[in-house]
């Protein structure tokens, strides 16, 4: 059953990225100045987040070795603030395409990104905990807002979902492969992530500022959104992710 979601899940992704289901236009670039739009010849196919001026986290599933522009600083995706080429890419050694386990990747960029005074562009500080289960958190991307749609909005879109525990996207989804490396959220019928949004950011706000608890991996095929999605824990994997970052 997994293994057939993820090849339709794939499938979705190759033709259009992941989006957000039931969600709402930002309001303005600083409404998330970590998220970016990773693109080939102009095309936008999966999201990403700044982890400090030279390097971005998104997931493996997204990785495309060839011709990718990291776009910034803006909440339509046609119009950057900043679009940067992505010189060097890093996927997880463990990466599993079957089971989308370790779905994590980094991309290096051939020149820093522009944070400074107009907070367009900022980075997001990487999670070194864990969140208990029923943290809000905030996903955003230019995903899909229709499940098995075609046209992906050009206007960034937000949501707000629940982080649950893996026991309870287990009993969900009945399936034992959801691992240590996945951050189950959602699946309250409320928003949800779609094809478009892949490696985007789930983000928590910890008190003064922003954490990047998870990216965008998978979820149901027609996104629905009674069921929970999964995002990779940053958590699982913080030394990886601070050998290639230094973040």
């Amino acid at each position: 059953m997994l293994n057939l979601f993820v090849i339709l899940l794939l499938a979705a992704a190759a033709s259009a990225s992941e989006r957000i289901i039931n969600g709402n236009n930002a309001p303005s670039a600083t409404f998330a100045p970590w998220q970016v739009s990773l693109q080939r010849y102009g095309s936008h196919f999966c999201g990403g987040s700044l982890i400090s001026k030279y390097y971005v986290m998104s997931a493996c599933h997204c990785l495309q070795k060839n011709n990718v522009y990291v776009i910034m600083g803006t909440t339509d995706y046609r119009y950057p603030y900043q679009s940067v080429y992505a010189d060097n890419f890093f996927c997880h050694s463990s990466y599993n395409s079957n089971t989308m386990d370790y779905d994590y990747s980094m991309l290096h960029l051939s020149q820093q990104a522009a944070t400074g005074s107009t907070n367009k562009i900022s980075t997001i500080y990487v999670a070194d905990r864990e969140y208990p289960s029923g943290t809000q958190a905030l996903i955003t991307g230019w995903g899909l807002t229709v499940g098995g749609g075609n046209n992906l909005p050009t206007q960034l879109q937000y949501g707000y979902t629940n982080l649950m525990s893996a026991a309870s996207c287990r009993s969900s989804w009945g399936v034992a492969t959801i691992t240590d490396r996945m951050q189950c959220a959602g699946g309250s019928n409320a928003v949800d992530a779609c094809q478009g949004d892949s490696g985007g950011p789930l983000a928590v706000y910890d008190g003064s500022y922003w954490v990047l608890v998870g990216n965008t991996s998978w979820g149901s095929p027609n996104c629905d959104t009674g069921v929970p999605s999964m995002w990779s824990k940053n958590y699982a994997v913080r030394d990886w992710i601070y050998y290639y970052s230094g973040v």
